[in-house]
């Protein structure tokens, strides 16, 4: 990897060059078509706006809706291919494979800090200029609005700022030449990330809960047009969105800028604030309850399960499914609904080119989403698997890292029925990998070489998922001290069960109610009552966390963070292993984590012989970054993810210093050599 130098006159040029476009594009919400994806009824362009209105503002939100598609994809490949689960193929653009290869310069098609800006000034103007006084009797009815344009413009500096380091941070919009000479000078990454997040503190100081979730406009489902093509049944499709799903919750932003900024307990105390409103509301919206019965079908024409089709025996898929009956697979996340699985907030692209702005993400993976032959779908064993129209020239496959980590999961657990009344259930294990790479499947006759994955098909770019939040979570949670509460987040989920599974040391009382003491001076444990073996793991220290600072177990919050019959949460790894969740699974924290220590230890030559605290936070960070690799694979987070789990190891200090940039350097060196936390950047054009 070389890093290059910029001339500084250069870089003044590339940044008045930017927001002089920005000036001359600038009616920035452009209203005026009927027939675009986030169409409006209004024909007004933003130039001496009616935003001292109570009506119609909608429609400004969505021209910001528009910015974003229009930086969907950009957003997605500086992400996805800067990572190290995909590899771009011969048939790849040079756009793509330069991203890769960390070689992308000023010419490169995804590399245009003006797609950015569009959003941010887009926002600015919003935020400038709407009236926030406005009510209807007692009720602000702008401000949930106004939250969520102060959530896009936060998001997006945030993702700004990863991929281009320290840019201009400008909060007011850039409508003047003027304007654009004053907005020239570079701001450290921390202060802008420091400036948004005290703009949205302000905001949470100003506002309730309720006032700050994000707009619904009276809809849960909306299409959006029609494909051009027809599913397996050969029936018309319809592309639908949820309104409330093209925002992002303050909350979750503002959680991610802290966990950005290495402030871990108020990043995690964000996901909590967000988790415990959106559950009050409705348990459903913050669940994780995705049962992912691993599909035989799929699995055995998956390039990474190839290996892997020796069933067990006793394996029955309709047993294991019973203990959670009616329960969605993980798979359901990714589809044309408008609420499709977990999703909280998605990028909807256009149906087709005439009714808006359509995305090239499909088309990369092996897609013709916009083409019309209903019958050249991915098929399998003479059915369809994804009914998007496919095509050969897939640009971007799956690498080896990411086949490598969906083989790392051992074991996938399932659950055997041994006794029909009462029910008794034991827990057995087959080493089949991570079932979540059966998104991953090979075409079969001519198509047998070509490897396709279901998430792209859609033409959605998503941006988080109750787990994204949840893991997110588990991340601070590790970061502030507590492994092992971080691993309950994968193994149980954090809910009214979890308490089960704590380590508890029970003393013998003699008849006074004091410790009873044997013939050496010790406590005697009570060992009916005592959890000490390493089933039980959360520890005293956690629960209190869990309990007091964070009271997802809290008596107050027993009705949102419920486990009972519906199963409503699960840990996170149960989406690609089964039931690790059980007392008797070997899914247990000790072993796992010491397990993912040695390997640590072996990789980077650190000769540890005993572990420390910070030897078990480091590496349930890595576990986490497993669990990222096979969770939001082919959804646009990767290089984010591994950039700022680099800066946490950085911040840590462990291993002498300035690990993180030698486990990123690892974690890229598929792509170039050499990559750390200070050559990562993007040329800023």
């Amino acid at each position: 990897m070389i890093t290059k130098i910029y001339n500084k006159n250069k870089v003044r040029g590339f940044m008045a060059g930017v927001f002089y476009l920005l000036l001359l594009s600038f009616s920035p919400l452009l209203l005026t078509s009927c027939s675009d994806m986030l169409e409006s009824d209004s024909s007004r362009q933003l130039f001496d706006p009616a935003l001292d209105q109570k009506t119609d503002s909608v429609f400004y939100a969505y021209g910001v809706m528009q910015a974003m598609q229009q930086l969907a994809d950009q957003y997605f490949f500086q992400n996805e291919l800067r990572g190290d689960l995909v590899k771009p193929t011969s048939k790849a653009s040079l756009h793509l494979r330069d991203l890769a290869s960390f070689t992308a310069d000023a010419t490169n098609k995804y590399d245009s800090v003006y797609l950015y800006y569009k959003v941010i000034n887009n926002c600015n103007y919003y935020l400038a200029h709407r009236d926030t006084t406005l009510a209807t009797g007692a009720r602000n009815v702008v401000c949930n609005e106004y939250a969520a344009i102060a959530s896009f413009r936060a998001w997006t500096y945030l993702q700004l700022a990863r991929q281009y380091g320290n840019v201009p941070y400008i909060t007011e919009p850039v409508t003047t030449i003027a304007q654009i000479n004053a907005n020239t000078s570079m701001t450290s990454y921390d202060a802008i990330l420091q400036g948004e997040a005290q703009m949205l503190e302000g905001l949470k100081a100003r506002y309730s809960d309720e006032q700050l979730a994000v707009p619904t406009f009276g809809q849960t489902s909306r299409s959006i047009g029609r494909l051009n093509w027809k599913d397996d049944r050969g029936q018309n499709v319809d592309k639908f969105i949820n309104p409330s799903k093209c925002f992002i919750p303050l909350n979750i932003v503002l959680g991610d800028i802290y966990l950005e900024l290495g402030q871990y307990e108020q990043a995690a105390t964000c996901y909590y604030q967000y988790l415990r409103y959106a559950g009050f509301i409705d348990p459903s919206n913050i669940s994780v309850n995705y049962n992912n019965s691993l599909r035989i079908f799929f699995s055995q024409y998956s390039p990474i399960f190839k290996d892997f089709t020796e069933w067990p025996i006793d394996y029955n898929d309709s047993k294991n499914s019973s203990l959670f009956n009616q329960m969605p697979v993980w798979e359901n996340a990714f589809s044309h609904g408008s609420s499709s699985g977990d999703v909280i907030s998605y990028i909807p692209m256009a149906v087709n080119y005439t009714m808006g702005k359509t995305s090239d993400v499909p088309a990369s993976f092996g897609y013709n989403y916009y083409g019309t032959d209903s019958k050249n779908a991915v098929q399998v064993g003479g059915s369809e698997i994804f009914s998007c129209p496919k095509t050969q020239d897939i640009q971007i496959v799956p690498s080896q890292a990411y086949i490598d980590s969906a083989r790392r999961a051992q074991y996938y657990y399932f659950t055997e029925q041994v006794k029909v009344a009462p029910f008794n259930w034991i827990v057995k294990n087959a080493p089949l990998g991570d079932a979540r790479a059966s998104i991953v499947t090979m075409g079969e006759g001519a198509d047998s070489s070509y490897v396709y994955t279901l998430k792209p098909s859609t033409a959605y770019i998503y941006l988080y998922r109750n787990a994204t939040v949840w893991l997110h979570l588990a991340e601070a949670i590790n970061r502030m001290g507590y492994p092992d509460a971080a691993f309950a987040v994968l193994k149980n989920g954090l809910h009214s069960e979890l308490p089960n599974y704590r380590y508890l040391e029970v003393y013998l009382k003699d008849q006074q109610g004091n410790d009873s003491i044997d013939e050496n001076g010790q406590k005697v444990l009570d060992m009916t009552q005592s959890h000490i073996d390493d089933k039980y793991y959360l520890t005293p220290e956690s629960y209190e966390l869990l309990t007091t600072r964070l009271p997802f177990l809290a008596q107050a919050n027993s009705d949102i963070f419920k486990n009972g019959a519906s199963r409503a949460f699960c840990g996170i790894h149960f989406h690609g292993a089964g039931a690790v969740e059980d007392l008797y699974s070997s899914y247990r924290y000790s072993t796992v984590v010491g397990a993912k220590i040695a390997d640590i230890s072996r990789k980077f030559g650190l000769g540890l012989t005993s572990y420390t605290k910070e030897d078990y936070i480091n590496a349930m960070e890595d576990l986490l970054c497993d669990e990222y690799a096979m969770e939001f694979a082919f959804e646009g987070t990767r290089f984010s993810d591994l950039r700022r789990l680099a800066l946490h190891k950085n911040r840590s200090g462990i291993y002498g210093g300035g690990f993180g940039d030698k486990w990123l350097s690892r974690k890229l060196e598929n792509n170039a050599s050499g990559i750390t936390t200070q050559n990562c950047y993007l040329p800023y054009k």
